[in-house]
């Protein structure tokens, strides 16, 4: 029997800092549909956030929040530490901040792994298509194609990782993302 595949998907850690777009619009900029956007793309800038409001500071952080598990920031040094190992699942965007280097992870894996019958799912009444996902199924199978990926059916949705880069990411010694299983 294949063992399963454990899936989750990315949060900041609570304490660290954030990375946000100087203007709030430029946040669709962000909101990536799993398409190559490198020949197109002009890069964000971006306002590095070390101190909460009440004087409180952050701790550094090598992926910086900046919205919910659909935007993956990183530092140039998590950048140089496992870029490439990255690069297999998407492409890094450059960022402009005057307070660091930064990079933005655009997932273009799409892998069609999600059990639609056996996952509790909020569909659009008109379309029928996906618009919340309230407990995930995966076909196992289909999870040996990708260590990071999206969903075809919500490219605009949240960015999926398998134990591999769970165990990438621990071994890099890089600090400030963790994983919420959501299957099995």
């Amino acid at each position: 029997m294949v063992a399963t595949r454990k899936v989750y998907t990315l949060r900041s850690r609570t304490g660290f800092e954030w990375l946000l777009p100087a203007n709030e619009e430029d946040f669709e900029l962000l909101r990536f549909v799993a398409t190559p956007r490198s020949h197109s793309w002009m890069p964000v800038e971006m306002e590095r956030l070390r101190v909460w409001e009440d004087g409180r500071p952050l701790e550094p952080s090598d992926f910086p929040a900046c919205s919910g598990g659909d935007m993956l920031m990183l530092s140039g040094a998590a950048k140089q530490k496992i870029g490439p190992y990255l690069q297999q699942y998407g492409e890094l965007l450059p960022l402009v901040c005057g307070d660091g280097e930064f990079w933005a992870l655009n997932v273009t894996r799409l892998v069609d792994a999600l059990d639609e019958n056996e996952s509790k799912l909020l569909r659009a009444s008109d379309t029928g298509a996906i618009l919340m996902i309230h407990k995930h199924a995966f076909r196992n199978a289909e999870l040996d194609k990708a260590d990071i990926f999206k969903l075809p059916q919500m490219v605009r949705g949240l960015i999926y990782v398998t134990d591999p880069f769970v165990d990438v990411i621990n071994a890099s010694g890089l600090k400030g993302l963790e994983f919420v299983q959501v299957w099995p």
